[in-house]
């Protein structure tokens, strides 16, 4: 039986189909997807490649192993080649997400999977020596193209795909706990995923969970998102209103600064963090009901009903959780970076949220005017304080001359005082 003699360039082909594979998945990512169509005859020989190389690689070792059964030195170092073989080949198997390893996603798995290709490449060439097969030509080809792939690999993946390297700013992964406590949170953030995205944007998406114990007790869990755009590393911001409204504008220079990171994908949860506090609705129920008892007792009869918060315009309503949350930072409220104590009233002093009820003044009789005027000047009676400070929109219905009518009337408290605004009709009015 003719002794095996070992392929180097056989043995090296996955670091080959690795090595292609990579280039063109660097090409592919830098041009955002768009040379995924002009790569891909480099990456279909990769996956070849990398098939082939594989077979090959368990192959030849156990044909190599079979041949030398007498051969103490090629039996040892064959069966470390394949245990480093199988190990190379369950890395692939672990790394592999819709496509081989790559140097963005796969990084650490990469490097430690070409280390185990490299030893093994290297034992078959110690191996050509030691059986004196390095003196054939086609052999001392396969040994210089050996060592050159394996020089070539080292130097592509751990130096020129290296995060660190080739975009400094771009790939690496961000302080996150850095970044938080900058902000003011000083709770615990850990990375549990990231992945690269081409087609929504382009760069890095990272799912991040922060963990936070506040003051009350409440242990504050949440799940966030922050996107990295490739080229800028600038955090994405999925913030917009549907008004178009450019709410930067509306806010003071240090509602702004705050506003400008809050925004952003990781940090948006902030802006509902206080809907997390045990006693919300608690509080939502109480200001509705002391608001409903004044107005019934006001008229010896339950005339206001329907009652429930409301966000228009919503701007006003992210303005009033800007503005007390600048307020609770410069108090030294530390919860969730000054975002957890916000209470129903703060919002409506600032005139972020609005309380909308109905009224029905069918009951009212008014001698001389409407029933809306006569309602007016009873809630204007009351003393100071009656009402917490906010917007009231209170939509009456009435009847007028046998017509029935509709109509909210904006009632503004400032400093514990109220007054009413100009009335709005609602829809149309019938007999």
């Amino acid at each position: 039986m003719k002794p095996y003699k070992i392929s180097v360039a056989r043995l090296s082909l996955i670091m080959i189909g690795y090595f292609i594979f990579n280039y063109a998945y660097s090409i592919t990512y830098d041009s955002g997807g768009f040379a995924f169509i002009s790569m891909g005859k480099e990456l279909i020989f990769s996956y070849g490649a990398i098939v082939l190389g594989n077979i090959f690689m368990f192959r030849d070792i156990s044909k190599l192993k079979a041949s030398f059964e007498d051969n103490a030195f090629i039996q040892k170092s064959s069966t470390i080649q394949l245990v480093l073989a199988t190990i190379g080949f369950f890395m692939q198997i672990i790394g592999f997400k819709g496509a081989p390893l790559n140097y963005i996603d796969n990084y650490p798995v990469l490097v430690c999977a070409s280390i185990v290709y490299s030893i093994i490449i290297m034992i078959a060439i110690y191996q050509t020596i030691k059986l004196g097969q390095e003196k054939d030509n086609a052999t001392i080809a396969g040994f210089i193209f050996g060592g050159m792939i394996i020089f070539l690999t080292i130097i592509a993946l751990v130096i020129i795909t290296s995060p660190s390297i080739k975009h400094t700013t771009k790939h690496t992964t961000p302080s996150f706990a850095e970044e938080f406590q900058s902000l003011g949170l000083k709770g615990k953030v850990e990375v549990v995923d990231k992945h690269r995205e081409i087609e929504a944007f382009y760069g890095t998406a990272y799912k991040l969970t922060y963990t936070e114990k506040l003051s009350d007790g409440t242990i504050l869990k949440e799940t966030t998102t922050a996107q990295i755009q490739g080229r800028s590393g600038e955090h994405l911001s999925n913030f917009f209103l549907l008004s178009g409204t450019d709410l930067e504008t509306l806010l003071n220079d240090k509602e702004k600064a705050l506003f400008h990171t809050v925004k952003q994908d990781e940090f948006s949860f902030l802006l509902d963090v206080y809907k997390e506090r045990p006693n919300l609705q608690q509080e939502e129920d109480s200001i509705k009901n002391t608001t409903a008892d004044k107005i019934n007792k006001l008229f010896d009869t339950p005339i206001a009903s329907s009652f429930k918060f409301g966000k228009y315009p919503i701007e006003n309503y992210y303005v009033a959780i800007m503005a007390q949350a600048v307020s609770n930072r410069e108090k030294g409220d530390s919860d969730a970076a000054g975002f957890y104590n916000i209470t129903t009233k703060d919002l409506m002093k600032n005139k972020g949220l609005t309380l909308d009820f109905d009224c029905d003044l069918s009951i009212i009789k008014a001698e001389n005017g409407s029933p809306v005027d006569a309602f007016k000047e009873r809630i204007l009676s009351l003393p100071k304080n009656s009402f917490s400070d906010g917007i009231y929109n209170i939509t009456s219905s009435y009847d007028e001359n046998g017509i029935k009518k509709k109509v909210t009337c904006p009632f503004v408290v400032e400093d514990g005082v109220g007054h009413f605004e100009e009335d709005e009709i609602v829809g149309n009015q019938t007999n």
